[in-house]
């Protein structure tokens, strides 16, 4: 694979369906910036390195670094963002924000899922939930939290949902 088929494959396979995202997320143009990038063909990875800063419509991700795996086919197997922490910020389809943050987050495309490791925190419409590990299941929008491995607790705030107005 070319270098140049390598990058943009690795552009166009971001998790913009996180958590139900904003539909039209995946058909923005990509913008990525870093301090420096390389692309290794045999190892079928692609590396940002320093301020990585993505933006495609909503969705935001800053990391220090991010490595995007790729199988054999070329398709998205994983990607791989840290940082102290490392960030991401999307809309969903209510247009209501989501932001997540971890010193690692990893997205895994075979099982639509979204794992945010060590100091992790997750919030959306104003409930939030913290833990030393969240895992999110983007195609069933299932939420796990908490690590066996760690007596850290998990802790939520859940907002009061508003009632409707009753009709007199």
């Amino acid at each position: 694979m070319t270098a140049a088929r390598f990058l943009l494959c690795a552009l166009l396979v971001l998790p913009a369906g996180a958590v139900r995202a904003l539909p039209t997320d995946k058909d923005q143009p990509i913008s990525v910036e870093a301090d420096k990038l390389e692309i290794r063909d045999a190892e079928k990875i692609s590396i940002y390195e320093g301020n990585v800063h993505l933006v495609q419509g909503s969705l935001e991700i800053t990391s220090e670094r991010m490595v995007i795996h790729f199988n054999d086919a070329d398709e998205l197997e994983m990607m791989e963002m840290t940082g102290a922490p490392a960030r991401f910020r999307q809309l969903d389809d209510q247009r209501e924000e989501m932001i997540g943050e971890a010193r690692q987050i990893n997205y895994l495309e075979s099982e639509s899922m979204l794992e945010l490791i060590e100091e992790a925190s997750f919030s959306r419409a104003g409930d939030s939930i913290e833990s030393n590990r969240i895992r999110i299941n983007t195609e069933n929008n299932s939420i796990q939290a908490g690590d066996a491995q760690t007596d850290e607790r998990v802790k939520m705030l859940i907002q009061p949902r508003q009632k409707p107005a009753n009709p007199e």
